[in-house]
Order: C-alpha cells, then sequence, then structure tokens
C-alpha cells in the first residue's frame, strides 16, 4: 500500500512540474518547413486526421506541400480538405480550390464571434437577430 501512494506521489509531482516545463511550439507564420508543419499541424487538423498525417503528408503531392506550406496555419485544414474532395488549383473559378477554401474558412469562422476567448457562449448581438440576416440553409449570418 505504501508503494502504491509513493508511486501515486511520484507519478503527481511528475505531472506538475513538467506541465510548467513543456514549451509551447510558437507559429512564426508562413512560410513554413515541413518540420514546422508536422510541429504544428496536430494543433490544426480535427483528431481522426491527426492518425493518418505522417504517411499522407509523405505521400502528398507537390503542388499541395508547397500551396500547404506557404498559408497560414489556420488555412491548413481546408486546403487539405478541399484537395481531398477532388477541388484542383487550375480547376474552373466556380470549381477552384481557392473558392473551395475561402468558403470552408468564412463558414467555420461565421459563428466565433459568438464565442468570448475563454470558451463561454454569448450568443449572436441584438442586432444581429434584429437583421436577421441568414444563409440558404436558415442560419443566422453575423458579418
Amino acid at each position: 500500500m505504501l508503494r502504491l501512494v509513493a508511486a501515486l506521489s511520484l507519478v503527481a509531482g511528475f505531472t506538475i512540474f513538467a506541465g510548467g516545463a513543456v514549451a509551447e511550439i510558437v507559429d512564426r507564420g508562413p512560410p513554413y518547413t515541413s518540420d514546422q508543419f508536422l510541429s504544428l499541424v496536430s494543433e490544426r487538423v480535427p483528431p481522426g486526421f491527426r492518425q493518418i498525417l505522417p504517411e499522407w503528408w509523405a505521400k502528398a503531392p507537390e503542388y499541395l506541400r508547397k500551396r500547404v506550406l506557404a498559408s497560414a496555419s489556420d488555412k491548413w485544414w481546408p486546403i487539405i480538405l478541399c484537395n481531398y474532395m477532388g477541388f484542383k488549383p487550375d480547376a474552373p473559378a466556380g470549381e477552384s480550390a481557392q473558392k473551395c477554401e475561402d468558403d470552408w474558412y468564412r463558414n467555420s469562422q461565421r459563428g466565433k464571434s459568438n464565442w468570448t476567448a475563454d470558451g463561454q457562449w454569448i450568443g449572436p448581438s441584438e442586432e444581429c437577430r434584429k437583421r436577421d440576416k441568414r444563409s440558404k440553409w436558415g442560419e443566422l449570418i453575423c458579418d
């Protein structure tokens, strides 16, 4: 029993001290190297994709790797997702990867103003509700 308590205390101590010693990876902005991308990307993509990321990155086409490394890190997931869905950079304007990425990113950021920095829901403003501007799916748009 004494060994168990000692082991738990030791683990708790390491957890407390190691938590303060872990350095956060600094995002200095584009252009990135492959190593910088691989160290930052786990915070920018969904958990399911993190598992296959190293293999995917090794097989990614060169044009896509260059595009990802030259883009801001918050745009990485829209770029990867739109490429996966088949949108290519050389496609006509309405079907281009750029349009898909811009639309996806804009839609993902739309509700950001409804949250505080510490994660509390505040909802849309009174002006937004009165304006009652909606998407084609009925979502309230607060621009």
